[in-house]
């Protein structure tokens, strides 16, 4: 019995230790209207796409409703605010979140319940819930109670009266650090803070490059006949310049705008503009070289992509977890488009379930790409008998009335003719 309670233990640890389902989390689960929710997802796995602050929606019962709110993602993780304004129960869902759980890839969705309570005499707004930024950080601290505050951070003391707003400025010494505030509650504001300075040893070239990108893996569903565009924040968080940016790729069906120097602690965005044609996985990297220091860098840019036929609900986007060879099905070979039904599975294979059949069956006949050699050779044609109807039209000379009268007098004179003879023999015999 108790080998078998340390087995069942076990058992637990280890699906607990392998389970990499995304989970929200609240810095408190008690929240009173005018409060900033501070909240963290995050995953064991591996987040394969980022999520974006229109991926957030909120309800109040099936009703849909707003909050102004936002989220970033970094090293891992997704950090994430939401400023409180009216009392009830809602919902906050987070649909599509995509992540990997040993190598393979998966989908959820998050639903958490948001209880907003009334105020007491102490409330505190804190904007915003986490600081992101390459200038000065500065935080604000609002008084939204009817008592007064005392407020302490980074060893120091303040107090606000009701209604009354106070800004800090801060100066953090780490690119990643929280400000913890103790109040009636303690709040903790994630701040990411990317400062030029010698003390912090990010920004050393010889330790690490300068340009760095936003995502590092951009993960895409598309479908094919349609245009869709994707941006990529690309940074310089060093002190110097960097130039000579140039990025290539090897995706037939993406074109991307150049990028500019960039000044230091310069931003610029990468608009990406994807035409897929047909449908599968692509794999393949952005590789960014650039100047700095008066040396030559590189930045790679991971692309993965899944592109569904046009017109098929993305709700049949799965991603399977049998291999291709598993479900009896093939890899369609370059040049050649399966004509049912496919799917995509758990190596990321586009595996064809029915016939694969050559792309130029499914175009259009060569005929209208040989159009202008058909039209080159009617024309010829054309030209041909024509320059003979012309030929025979000038060696053809209408008559005249001269010509006419002479063929007349001859034809009336050679009648003429025959009537003497007849006349002559005539006379002689008788």
């Amino acid at each position: 019995m108790k080998r078998g309670h340390i087995l069942f233990i076990t058992c637990l640890m280890l699906t607990s230790l392998t389970s990499a389902i995304p989970t929200l989390n609240f810095q408190h689960e008690q929240t009173q209207v005018g409060e900033t929710i501070i909240a963290t997802i995050t995953t064991p796995g591996e987040f394969t796409k980022q999520i974006e602050p229109e991926d957030l929606e909120f309800y109040q019962g099936r009703k849909k409703t707003s909050f102004e709110s936002d989220i970033i993602y970094y090293h891992g993780t997704h950090y994430l605010y939401i400023y409180t304004t009216r009392v009830g129960n809602f919902t906050i869902q987070i649909e599509d979140i995509l992540y990997k759980e040993l190598d393979m890839l998966k989908s959820t969705t998050i639903i958490k319940e948001l209880n907003i309570t009334e105020k007491t005499n102490q409330t505190l707004t804190i904007k915003p819930g986490f600081i992101f930024t390459t200038q000065t950080p500065t935080i604000k601290f609002l008084n939204t109670g009817i008592s007064q505050l005392n407020l302490t951070y980074n060893d120091n003391e303040t107090s606000l009266l009701p209604s009354q707003t106070k800004e800090i400025t801060l100066d953090p010494e780490e690119v990643f650090s929280y400000l913890t505030i103790s109040t009636y509650k303690e709040f903790s504001i994630p701040i990411i803070y990317f400062k030029a300075d010698e003390n912090t040893t990010f920004i050393s070239p010889s330790v690490k490059a300068d340009l760095r990108s936003n995502p590092k893996l951009l993960f895409l569903e598309l479908f094919t006949e349609n245009e869709t565009q994707s941006i990529i924040e690309v940074f310089n968080f060093g002190d110097q310049n960097i130039t000579d940016i140039k990025a290539t790729h090897n995706m037939s069906f993406l074109t991307m705008e150049e990028i500019q120097d960039l000044p230091p602690r310069g931003i610029q965005n990468l608009t990406l503009t994807f035409q897929p044609e047909i449908p599968g996985h692509f794999q393949d990297e952005i590789n960014i070289t650039y100047t700095q220091n008066q040396t030559q860098q590189e930045l790679q840019i991971s692309l993965s992509i899944f592109v569904l036929p046009k017109g098929e609900p993305i709700e049949n986007f799965e991603v399977k977890e049998e291999t291709c060879q598993e479900m009896s099905g093939k890899v369609c070979e370059d040049g050649y488009l399966c004509n049912g039904t496919a799917t995509f599975t758990k190596n990321s294979e586009y595996c064809c379930l029915a016939t694969c059949v050559e792309l130029e069956n499914t175009e259009p006949s060569d005929s209208s790409g040989f159009g202008w050699l058909i039209g080159i050779v009617i024309l010829a044609i054309l030209g041909i008998g024509g320059y003979a109807l012309y030929k025979k039209q000038k060696t053809f000379k209408p008559q005249t009335s001269k010509d006419k009268l002479n063929e007349v007098s001859k034809k009336f004179e050679k009648r003429l003719s025959g009537e003497s003879n007849r006349i002559a023999g005539g006379l002689t015999k008788s």
